[in-house]
């Protein structure tokens, strides 16, 4: 049986009913999960569902008895159950409008046994759900990281079994995905490992944090289906004060929301400013919550965290000072296409620091934009960036910046501003790229102007 085709046509089933793609995955995730739960019942493993809630008594109904039963009995009370089944029920609310597609979709997902499939499988399958949503619904890309920029980034940090690792602005959970395929891979798919490592990898090794509840859902399932429970995974803001930021972690690796505006400064102590900013934020947040003997990190920055004045030089100031930055990556320009048209880098830190000196990879000069068809943005881009990175071996787009240098310039840590070999390289930009950034960075061009129509009024 194709499976993967099997999931595209349940969801021709409840696109049918209506629903547009962030809801059919929604209905799809609780209902596949639901399934799951039954089958790992049935091998006398799983965890216990109330009586009468559960995949059988579901498939048992038919007509509006079935519709009425899955709204008003099912997804209510398995929102009140604690723990995981809790997590993946919480404020789901029914979707479908004909009793019909309701049952079609219980018969075609009934076909199948899931719980026996292989978890990269069904992981890749729900994987390509999430790309496809993060691709259509309007907002949805930033909870979505490509997977050759995780793949890369991963294979620089280099997890292990052993460490906590963390993202705290997790989305659809991708770089908690990538550490723990690359954690397979170095140990065999797992047989290099003990019995109580093999434990805590799938429980305990993991954990993440995320804003907004749909997308913490998608997160669980898109781990459960990878063969991921991870014991903590809160719901709520990261850059808020609460318990979550008393955790040290070995490992942090995040793709943090960009571009916004928050609507006050959160106050945490640790933070060196009070900025709006939630790039600069989850970049102070990142920091202070990386351990302080170990700790390594990899973030995902728009440019101006890396070049802007004012709150984000003392950010880069303390975070030189605090950490080793020991390398920065620049994305070819539009990396994230179609998910946002934002410049956009890697950059890696580790404690204990001070910073002596950053080694720079230019991935960008030069490099066509990258399309979504066309020109992809594809893992073999950074095959030359991972064999020089371990011995900071510098050439033609590599170079390494030391702290004095970087002091004289503001602590500005773009790449190409430093490029020894003076080769300036910079492809047309299209229009409507220019057009794209200035929308999602609007509410800076009105304080800007702002700033200047003030700054004329003084002096006339």
């Amino acid at each position: 049986m194709d499976i993967e085709a099997k999931v595209w046509s349940i969801c021709d089933i409840l696109r049918a009913d209506g629903m547009h793609i962030g809801t059919y995955i929604e209905q799809l995730t609780v209902l596949l999960f639901l399934k799951m739960l039954d089958e790992q019942q049935a091998m006398g493993s799983g965890v216990p569902l109330p009586e009468g809630c559960d995949w059988q008594t579901l498939k048992s109904k038919q007509g509006l008895d079935l519709l009425n039963y899955y709204a008003y009995t099912l997804l209510p009370k398995l929102a009140e159950q604690s723990g995981v089944i809790g997590d993946i029920f919480a404020r789901v609310n029914n979707q479908f409008r004909e009793p019909v597609n309701l049952r079609r979709a219980i018969d075609e997902l009934d076909e199948v046994n899931w719980s026996a499939l292989e978890a990269d499988v069904k992981g890749a399958i729900y994987e390509s759900l999430l790309e496809r949503y993060a691709r259509e619904a309007k907002g949805a890309g930033q909870y979505f990281t490509p997977r050759s920029a995780i793949r890369a980034a991963v294979q620089v940090i280099a997890p292990r079994a052993s460490e906590d690792i963390h993202d705290p602005a997790a989305g659809t959970g991708g770089f908690l995905i990538g550490a723990y395929e690359y954690i397979l891979a170095q140990t065999h798919g797992g047989a290099d490992l003990k019995r109580e490592e093999r434990r805590r990898l799938k429980s305990q090794t993991f954990s993440g944090g995320e804003l907004v509840a749909e997308t913490r859902r998608l997160a669980l399932m898109n781990l459960a289906l990878h063969g991921i429970e991870p014991e903590y995974f809160y719901l709520g803001d990261s850059l808020g004060p609460g318990s979550h930021t008393e955790r040290r972690y070995e490992v942090v690796m995040t793709n943090p929301p960009y571009g916004g505006r928050l609507q006050r400064p959160p106050k945490r102590p640790e933070f060196v400013v009070e900025s709006r900013s939630s790039e600069l934020n989850f970049v102070m947040h990142v920091a202070s919550t990386l351990r302080h003997d170990r700790g390594r990190a990899v973030m995902v920055v728009p440019d101006g965290v890396l070049f802007q004045s004012g709150e984000a030089q003392r950010v880069r100031e303390t975070l030189l000072e605090d950490c080793d930055v020991y390398t920065i990556l620049a994305l070819p320009q539009s990396a994230f296409v179609p998910y946002t048209g934002v410049q956009t880098n890697l950059i890696f830190f580790r404690k204990p620091g001070p910073t002596e000196a950053v080694w720079m990879y230019d991935l960008r000069t030069g490099i066509p934009s990258r399309t979504k068809k066309a020109r992809p943005l594809t893992f073999d881009l950074f095959e030359d960036f991972l064999e020089k990175q371990p011995g900071r071996v510098e050439g033609e787009r590599s170079w390494v910046v030391k702290r004095e240098t970087l002091a004289e310039r503001d602590f500005i840590l773009t790449p190409e501003r430093y490029n020894p070999n003076q080769v300036a390289r910079y492809e047309y930009v299209p229009p409507l790229w220019v057009a794209r950034e200035i929308q999602e960075h609007h509410h800076r061009v009105a304080e800007a102007i702002k700033v200047l129509t003030e700054l004329l009024e003084e002096k006339t």
